[in-house]
């Protein structure tokens, strides 16, 4: 989500504070969806206007299919979706979260008891927020779905399990939008019985138990931007395990792990790294590179791959700073060849291997290559000042002006040594104007 939609969120939910008032905030998302009802949650009671909802002392049950707004604060209480036949009624029970926070002390805060579908849309420029209470009898999870669940949207959710697991689904999870994060004391962030699939928005999990978990069937990563970091696997699936798109940061003690199949990398951006074992068995479809490292790596340091045959010389192909201490790392991107050759970097030193044939090259011989013993060397990598196009060590609005010359080809323009390999700002492999736009954000403080 862009730093303006977040201040704007952020703006809102001060005027809200202050009036002390829940109502909807006015949103052209919202406004073009005609509502089966709206529900207005004012701490300790709940305001409904509409057709096919209950209110039964904070507990809320809908019971039909259709679209329904939920906006304010629920101290202790809960959304229960239940459709008495859903043969009789299989449409789409459609949840908007339009700045919604809801605590559920003794049962889930969002319970789908019976519906076809549930989607929960999170509405653009809002935060909303689900927690949790100490013991549930009837639910084990934050979100408790018996039925299948799709979070989307352009919003923001925080998903905070003290004592449960964060979304909890016996069908299928998806998620095709969103900015969510889900943080769990003592269980799993996201688990789907029959399958979990990430078809996009921006994920970030941190688990003390697995990040993303298919306890009976297949994980699917086609899209979006995921971070895990998680105590026990990062990504587990039981059938399978597909990454086939999108961009995927996965750190745990182990990292992608299937029960009875290869995992399955297609497509995407992968770092996968784990203290406990590499990746057992993996299917490279996208050239895959497996790093056994000689030492444990501590955390925060960043991991980065160079290209270095003519096509990709000297390009900065991926950098990602794993947030969990780290022995294996296995990496995938679509810049990737069954015969490349690479230099890699932790924490801006060259890294090398037991086979190197010169001091840091990191030849692919296939599409699957592992690398064992793999040391940090005591050899710094040369510092690049990434948007200092006129190469006199500090960004400004001087080197913007520059690129956007470069980029309106002035013939007159003369670039200094060194200064076209800082122009790609957002690494596309493409000088243009969103680079130029990109260093006007870090001058103004947006990135």
């Amino acid at each position: 989500m862009k730093s303006s939609k977040k201040f704007l969120a952020a703006a809102m939910s001060g005027v809200l504070l202050c009036s002390g008032a829940a109502f909807p905030i006015a949103n052209a998302a919202v406004d073009s969806v005609t509502m089966t009802a709206t529900i207005a949650l004012n701490g300790d009671s709940i305001a409904v206007e509409g057709d096919n909802v209950a209110v039964e002392g904070t507990i809320v049950t809908i019971s039909a299919s259709g679209s329904y707004e939920i906006s304010g604060t629920l101290n202790d209480g809960q959304i229960r979706v239940s459709v008495p036949d859903e043969t009789v009624d299989p449409g789409t029970v459609k949840l908007y979260f339009n700045g919604a926070s809801i605590t559920g002390v003794s049962e889930a805060p969002l319970y789908i008891v019976n519906a076809e579908n549930t989607s929960l849309n999170l509405v653009e420029g809002t935060e909303n927020f689900l927690n949790d209470g100490p013991v549930y009898t009837e639910t084990n999870a934050v979100i408790y779905a018996k039925d299948d669940i799709t979070i989307k949207g352009d919003g923001a959710l925080t998903i905070t399990a003290l004592t449960q697991h964060g979304v909890h689904c016996n069908n299928d999870l998806k998620i095709n939008g969103g900015e969510i994060r889900v943080d769990t004391e003592m269980e799993d962030a996201l688990r789907g019985k029959t399958s979990v699939e990430i078809n996009g928005g921006f994920l970030n999990i941190n688990a003390e138990g697995d990040g993303i978990k298919s306890t009976q069937g297949d994980v699917l990563i086609t899209g979006g931007e995921t971070e895990v970091k998680a105590g026990n696997d990062a990504v587990q699936g039981e059938t399978s395990l597909v990454i086939s798109g999108g961009e995927l940061m996965a750190n745990g003690d182990r990292g992608l792990t299937c029960a009875t199949a290869a995992v399955t990398i297609s497509g995407g951006v992968v770092l996968a790294t784990a203290t406990d074992n590499q990746c057992a068995s993996v299917t490279a479809e996208q050239p895959v590179m497996l790093l056994n490292f000689a030492e444990e790596c501590v955390k925060d340091q960043k991991l980065v791959i160079y290209g270095k045959t003519a096509a990709d010389a000297d390009l900065q192909l991926l950098s990602m700073k794993p947030d969990k201490k780290f022995s294996f790392a296995l990496v995938s991107i679509p810049e990737f060849t069954a015969d490349g050759v690479y230099d890699l970097t932790l924490a801006d030193a060259y890294l090398t291997h037991a086979a190197a044939k010169t001091d840091h090259d990191f030849t692919m011989t296939d599409a699957l290559t592992a690398f064992d013993s793999v040391l940090v060397t005591d050899s710094k990598v040369p510092s690049i000042l990434m948007g200092d196009v006129n190469v006199d060590g500090i960004i400004k609005i001087d080197d913007a002006v520059m690129l956007a010359r470069y980029v309106g080809e002035d013939d007159s323009l003369v670039i200094p040594d060194g200064g076209a390999e800082r122009m790609d700002m957002n690494k596309d492999h493409i000088v243009d104007a969103s680079d130029t736009i990109q260093i006007l954000r870090y001058l103004a403080g947006l990135s």
